[in-house]
């Protein structure tokens, strides 16, 4: 009798365990826990960047709000692609990587119209011009580059910050355009830059972003130009001299899922990726901003030269632009400029 009771009373502990732990994981039809959705997320940057700060916001998000049915494993330094930006993106819009977040300038390699964000001083008052055209309400550049990046394929969700793009070099201090002749500056791989370095006559020299610091650390390239945070998380300072502050470049990065992920989400997860992308781009964006000063003093502290380029280095810069934007306004449009506040 006392057997029997024993067993009974264990036989229930082990029934109200099982009902205990059973309000997490979705069932599956045979009564065992679904296997969660693994997602695989691209992200350029080393996990030092502030770029992780969208990308994990992103990924805690959509794992808590999906009750752990979707994962987001996070690949950072452009892993899933073997350092090559521009694969990273094709492999966004053919689908072999889940979500991404790239910035517009690579982006425009498979986005052509893109390459407008990256003209060379389109927001004349930093981020007060940049807040005007694609982070307020209703802003038209941020809908024009939505539009651009949905008709190649791929569903972009929210835009964050790589900031202004600043230029470093090995030689001397940049104050003047003339500066500038004869430096060999490694770009990234995007015709509209290759243009505005030749025209600021300057040797202007394609590679991939992973080559630099060991490009720069052997002398075999002067200088580079990136945001400061790129700069601080590749330790680019470490190997660079100089630094000139002239905001010639903005850089926004855009997180995005392929079109084949996102087609295979319900609309009810639909709606909880999209919220989250739009929380983490934004905590994103204050994060950025506030490194800025903070970087440069680290910079300054470390024993680089910084200095900031004058109004009248700048428009002197801009006027040599103007054949560069003859060429692209020819080429994307006059709306494709409008959208960002640009008028001819």
């Amino acid at each position: 009798m006392k057997k029997r009771l024993l067993t009974g009373m264990i036989c229930a502990a082990m029934a109200l365990s099982l009902v205990g732990c059973g309000g997490g994981a979705k069932k599956s039809s045979g009564g065992t826990a679904a296997k969660p959705k693994t997602l695989k997320m691209s992200v350029t940057t080393a996990e030092t960047s502030v770029w992780h700060v969208a990308a994990k916001a992103f990924k805690k998000e959509v794992e808590e709000k999906t009750g752990g049915r979707y994962k987001i494993q996070i690949y950072g330094n452009e892993q899933l692609s073997a350092g090559d930006q521009t694969k990273g993106c094709e492999m966004l819009f053919n689908g072999a990587n889940d979500v991404d977040l790239h910035s517009s300038m690579i982006l425009s390699n498979v986005v052509p119209k893109l390459s407008v964000v990256s003209m060379p001083w389109i927001f004349p008052n930093g981020y007060k011009s940049v807040d005007e055209a694609i982070f307020k309400p209703g802003a038209k550049g941020a809908a024009f580059m939505m539009k651009e990046i949905e008709a190649k394929g791929a569903k972009p969700l929210a835009i964050g910050e790589n900031g202004f793009r600043q230029i470093t070099n090995n030689k001397m201090p940049i104050t003047k355009p003339e500066d500038l002749a004869g430096m060999k500056i490694r770009i990234p791989a995007i015709s509209i830059l290759m243009d505005v370095f030749r025209a600021l006559k300057c040797d202007p020299t394609q590679m991939p972003f992973s080559e630099c610091f060991t490009a720069l650390q052997q002398g075999a390239i002067d200088g580079q130009e990136n945001p400061y945070d790129t700069i601080r998380s590749a330790k680019l300072q470490e190997v660079q001299k100089y630094m000139t502050i002239w905001n010639y470049c903005y850089d926004p990065i855009i997180l995005s899922v392929s079109g084949k992920t996102w087609k295979s989400l319900s609309d009810a997860d639909k709606k909880i990726f999209q919220e989250a992308a739009t929380k983490a781009c934004a905590a994103q964006v204050k994060a950025s901003r506030a490194l800025d000063a903070s970087i440069i003093k680290e910079f300054k502290d470390k024993g680089m030269k910084v200095n900031e380029l004058s109004p009248d280095a700048i428009a002197k810069m801009k006027d040599a632009m103007k054949p560069v934007y003859a060429k692209y306004k020819d080429k994307f449009g006059v709306d494709a400029f409008t959208a960002f506040g640009y008028k001819f």
